[in-house]
């Protein structure tokens, strides 16, 4: 049998009383109670900012404030033995402390762990494509070279720019490298 959902009927009130109207309105006990939790969560933020610790002595065991302070040590061997521990207990009492550093540890290090900068550009098994590669890279204006490598049993043909002296220069180089097309040359540094 067919229904008209689209007319409400007047007689029936129970429909929908399963669902209930609630109002927006929370209830009294659960504002009180959200400002308990809140004025607490205060009070007690308040209380650990401005709360200082007394210092306090007990029978047996030392206090926070105790176990801070400088220990003489009561040995009648040497001087050096009785003097005090430094306590610093501020920043304010390092602030004009000054620290002396040799000149020989300002120095640079030694020539022996300057670097020299290899460039290669690319492997080929056919010495044919590397010489190719070769002259693409003196067309550009650089001059290359190309280096017989062994490695497993099979001869390797590698074509290299440098050395070099400066990483800077190198890099220089490679990027104008890139923007001729050569993407593939890397940078190795290399021990004088």
């Amino acid at each position: 049998m067919p229904r008209d959902y689209a007319k409400k009927k007047k007689g029936n009130k129970k429909s929908g009383a399963s669902r209930g109207k609630k109002s927006g309105k929370p209830s009294l006990g659960l504002i009180f109670t959200a400002f308990l939790l809140i004025s607490g969560l205060i009070a007690l933020l308040v209380y650990l900012k401005w709360h200082q610790p007394t210092p306090s002595t007990s029978i047996g065991k030392a206090s926070v404030t105790e176990k801070m302070q400088p220990v003489k040590k009561t040995s009648s061997a040497t001087k050096a033995d009785t003097e005090e521990v430094p306590f610093y207990k501020t920043h304010k009492e390092m602030v004009n402390k000054t620290v002396e550093i040799p000149l020989e540890d300002l120095k640079l290090p030694d020539a022996k762990y300057q670097y020299e900068y290899l460039m290669p550009c690319g492997s080929f098994k056919d010495k044919a494509r590397a010489e190719e590669l070769k002259a693409q890279i003196a067309l550009a204006g650089y001059e290359s070279k190309i280096i017989q490598v062994r490695a497993e049993s099979t001869l390797w043909y590698r074509v290299e720019l440098g050395p070099y002296k400066s990483k800077r220069k190198t890099e220089s180089i490679r990027h104008r490298l890139q923007d001729n097309g050569f993407n593939y040359c890397k940078i190795w540094p290399k021990r004088k």
